[in-house]
């Protein structure tokens, strides 16, 4: 493993600076996938004005310990309880805190998925089932075999859409999966961190069948999307009855005044959501039209803000890549971390015109010359 990929996610640009030589700051992140259009003016107007009060109480007093503004405008805004909602540390927080309260002795996987899922499970000992998807079949699993799997472990996480691959599972395929948890007792954590990128995802989102299915929480980030990684925020929608308990493991004030104001003002940036779907729609079909004309390379995209490629075979390999891009000051994920993927996977977010230009343009140097053009 390289050390770009020693904590499993992407944009660590203190590595990359200290790996490449150059300011953290001057390298174009292409290995996490945020979004270049935020955040928000509003958002951050907000949080300039919370700042500039005398004796600023975001700093000098205590954050509420239940979220309980934020909570109750999340339970306004996707028609649920708020005993029904939990306020998180950005998504990864969840993700824990889901463990936490189940305590499984069995958890189910998709590989590959967001690497998160399987190491909260492996700190605490217990036994991870996984079933593999082909790229082949784009990376979508057989509904028999996953049915199965849900039925045969506690806890089961879904990536929807799953991360790295992009995939969204149909309504009906995750209907089933709730419907099978919720007659085995298994919890079902599905992992919406990505959704807000897909057009209508108020439709797509579980959430509004949460109610249906007792034994399905639903994870989401606002780290991504409202481009706030340095506060992290992310929530969670569920039955009470699985929600109480992670809230009674929370360690006390993990969300702080700032993301919680943040998280407040986010709900109301409407235009700013539209804005980000058109961008995307338009950056993401650029990307792609750009990716077709390098040889020998092969790309899975979605309907989310990154890609998934697959480099040829005998070529150089994702860990080679990666270096070859960071001395050109150009951050990539090597996705040959994530299990189920072997070394020529590399993931690639979608940014702006004119840094997705340079991405392509250093990406097809490289690609093209064998390795041997490192610039």
């Amino acid at each position: 493993m390289s050390q770009m990929e020693q904590h499993g996610h992407g944009g660590d640009r203190w590595t990359a600076g200290e790996l490449w030589g150059r300011p953290a700051k001057n390298f174009l992140d292409f290995s996490a996938n945020i979004n270049p259009l935020g955040p928000p003016r509003k958002l951050v107007e907000a949080l300039q004005a919370a700042l500039m009060e005398k004796g600023p109480s975001v700093l000098t007093e205590y954050p509420d310990p239940e979220c309980r503004t934020l909570r109750r405008m999340l339970a306004e805004f996707h028609q649920v309880s708020e005993e029904g909602v939990i306020i998180g540390n950005g998504g990864a927080e969840l993700i824990d805190l889901i463990n936490e309260a189940v305590r499984p002795r069995q958890v189910g996987v998709i590989h590959p998925s967001f690497t998160e899922y399987e190491k909260t499970a492996r700190k605490r000992g217990q036994e991870v089932r996984a079933l593999p998807v082909r790229a082949d079949e784009h990376f979508q699993p057989e509904e028999g075999t996953l049915m199965d799997l849900i039925r045969s472990v506690d806890l089961f996480y879904l990536g929807q859409p799953n991360n790295p691959c992009g995939t969204l599972l149909s309504e009906d395929l995750l209907r089933e999966a709730a419907r099978q948890a919720a007659s085995h007792g298994t919890v079902l954590a599905v992992d919406e961190a990505f959704l807000d990128f897909v057009v209508e995802e108020e439709k797509r989102s579980f959430i509004r069948q949460i109610e249906k299915y007792p034994t399905t929480v639903v994870i989401r980030s606002m780290t991504k999307f409202y481009a706030l990684p340095g506060l992290r925020l992310g929530y969670g929608v569920g039955h009470p009855e699985w929600i109480r308990p992670m809230g009674k493991r929370q360690i006390p004030w993990s969300v702080n005044s700032l993301a919680q104001l943040a998280g407040e003002v986010a709900l109301s940036c409407s235009t700013f959501r539209t804005e980000t779907h058109r961008w995307l729609q338009r950056e993401r079909k650029y990307v792609v039209e750009q990716l077709k004309e390098i040889q020998g390379i092969e790309a899975w995209w979605g309907e989310v803000n990154f890609f998934l490629i697959r480099l040829r075979k005998n070529g150089i390999t994702a860990t080679q890549l990666q270096e070859y891009m960071g001395q050109n000051g150009v951050m990539i994920r090597d996705a040959s971390t994530f299990s189920g993927l072997d070394p020529r996977y590399i993931r690639v977010a979608v940014r702006s015109r004119g840094e997705n230009r340079q991405l392509v343009t250093v990406l097809k140097r490289i690609l093209e010359s064998g390795g041997d053009d490192k610039g």
